[in-house]
């Protein structure tokens, strides 16, 4: 997981020293172009030091001040006349006649808007809190202290459904306690973001990352109504295995334990490397030229990559793991630096630095990282870069839906608990929850059971981010059906495939939107057929399974 896919949140002493109130001198086009240069000299300035204590911060490399480069974001965008003057110039932006400009001027409207909301003191103190409360809360299980790894572990093992229960339950422990700071803040955030014209915190996040709400809602219902069937089935299908008579929440786990997996000694982890620069060169990167440094280290995460000055300098950590799930994280990671390292655009606020909300679309980022990903879940590579057999292969193939299927319903009860909580904060949440688990996952839950919605840290720290997760496996399906349709079986050994990568998904950066990118690189707007035919749910002649 990309540093990008957290949210920046700047805790700052709003000093009148640190805003300057003079008001810019523009007065025209060229003024505003050398303005903007210099502007965005600093911003970049201030993206590479960021960049390089947070990689200091987990590598342990050198010495980091976080607060230090988090200053320097403040200089910029706690700017109010500078901020009122890329306002009053976005407004007449179409009689600039100059496309790019007007681009430039829309992102440093969206990063104004991100920064202030992210920079709020009131919601700062609060969600940092919250998410110490949350990080440090000490869980107990038959009165003994617990984590949530450990509880995880034991659903993936326990035999009998009433322990599995309790299991269950016990992230509910947390979730009593920090309900009421957790529903202030999302009321925080949404006045936050009327200040700005938006109904909710919801709708103004989506905005930032110009994700159409409507689309998006259409989108994500049409999954819900194409998969409903096929998941409803796989309920029967486990209920009737486990001998259950009830299907509750806390028996997915222990039912998808089996799932499919392939074993992990067809992917050593001290190969991880070779494999990757073997293949990436083998597709057309010049793994050996490129700016991209690699590190294995024990981190908090599966994966971390960080540009830290584009295209200049990319890197990237990943956790020490094991199997197919290490290769996969090793891919996706090493695909956000190759994009870095390929973008070809001289102004900064066109390069897609992560740090400030609005400079990028976070779904994009995570699907074009995971187009490298998926190319270790396709059976052409799993069979000419690691020692399985076709049959081995050919079962994963055939058995991997399920689990995909879970984790999709699964984000779809998440994105909607928290949308609708924007939506309405006073509402009886803990009956949202209950409705969405009926809803997305299949199962009841009585009106006794507790609610769990408030112990996820993604709530309160990564806020309205769940439907990224989607978005990103539909941009890198549908990337790899456009990949299979053009280069068929070759698309994991011709030169070919980097070129087209590198001129439809990097070099622009941030010119074009997100969504021009993709069609422009597939022919067609993102849409759900190729994410349903990875699940199993519609067939292609695309895909090169066997």
């Amino acid at each position: 997981m990309a540093l990008r896919t957290r949210i920046l949140i700047i805790v700052l002493m709003l000093l009148n020293s640190c805003v300057k109130e003079e008001k810019p001198l523009v007065t025209s086009k060229d003024e505003l172009v050398n303005y903007l240069d210099t502007l965005e000299q600093r911003y970049e300035a201030a993206c590479v030091q960021m960049g390089l204590a947070n990689w200091n911060s987990y590598s342990k490399e050198a010495p980091y001040d976080l607060d230090a480069a988090k200053s320097k974001f403040a200089e910029i965008f706690l700017d109010t006349a500078a901020r009122h003057m890329i306002e009053e110039w976005r407004a007449k932006s179409n009689s600039l006649a100059d496309q790019l400009l007007a681009r430039r001027l829309e992102l440093w409207h969206r990063c104004f808007i991100g920064c202030a909301i992210y920079a709020d003191s009131d919601i700062a103190r609060l969600e940092n809190n919250l998410q110490q409360r949350i990080t440090n809360f000490k869980f107990t299980y038959q009165g003994s202290p617990t984590t949530r790894a450990k509880i995880s572990d034991m659903l993936k093992e326990e035999k009998k459904q009433p322990k599995r229960h309790k299991l269950w339950s016990v992230t509910s422990q947390l979730s009593a306690i920090v309900a009421s700071d957790l529903f202030k803040l999302v009321k925080l955030r949404n006045e936050k973001a009327r200040t700005f014209g938006f109904p909710n915190y919801y709708s103004l996040s989506l905005h930032l990352n110009a994700i159409d709400e409507e689309w998006l809602l259409n989108t994500l219902n049409t999954l819900e109504e194409q998969t409903r069937g096929a998941f409803e089935e796989s309920i029967t299908s486990m209920k009737k295995k486990l001998h259950l008579n009830i299907f509750g929440p806390w028996d997915f786990d222990f039912a998808l334990r089996q799932a499919a997996s392939l074993p992990d000694r067809y992917f050593p982890r001290d190969s991880v490397f070779h494999v990757l620069h073997a293949f990436q060169q083998g597709i057309g990167f010049k793994v050996d030229s490129l700016p991209i440094k690699e590190v294995i280290k024990d981190i908090p995460y599966g994966g971390l990559s960080l540009a830290i000055k584009i295209p200049t300098d990319s890197r990237f950590l990943v956790n020490p793991t094991k199997g197919k799930g290490f290769y996969a994280v090793a891919f996706h990671e090493y695909g956000h630096s190759l994009k870095a390292v390929h973008i070809d655009v001289d102004y900064p606020i066109l390069k897609g630095y992560e740090w400030i909300p609005g400079a990028q679309c976070a779904g994009y980022e995570e699907g074009v990282a995971d187009l490298h990903a998926e190319f270790t879940d396709d059976s052409l590579w799993l069979k000419t870069f690691t020692k399985l057999k076709s049959k081995q292969i050919e079962q994963y193939i055939q058995s991997r839906g399920l689990s995909t299927l879970y984790r999709l319903r699964r984000l779809l009860k998440d994105f909607f608990i928290e949308y609708e909580m924007y939506k309405n904060p006073d509402q009886d949440v803990a009956e949202l929850e209950r409705m969405m688990y009926k809803k997305y996952l299949r199962v009841e839950l009585d009106e006794n059971e507790p609610h769990q919605f408030a112990a996820s840290i993604w709530y309160t720290s990564y806020p309205c981010y769940y439907q990224n997760y989607i978005l990103a496996v539909m941009i890198a399906t549908q990337l790899q059906e456009a990949l299979t349709n053009k280069f068929d079986d070759e698309k994991i050994s011709t030169p070919n495939v980097a070129s087209w990568m590198i001129k439809h998904l990097y070099a622009s950066g941030e010119i074009e939107e997100w969504d021009e990118r993709i069609r422009n690189a597939t022919g067609k707007s993102l849409d759900t057929g190729p994410y349903l035919r990875k699940l199993g749910i519609e067939s292609s002649p695309f895909l090169t399974e066997e």
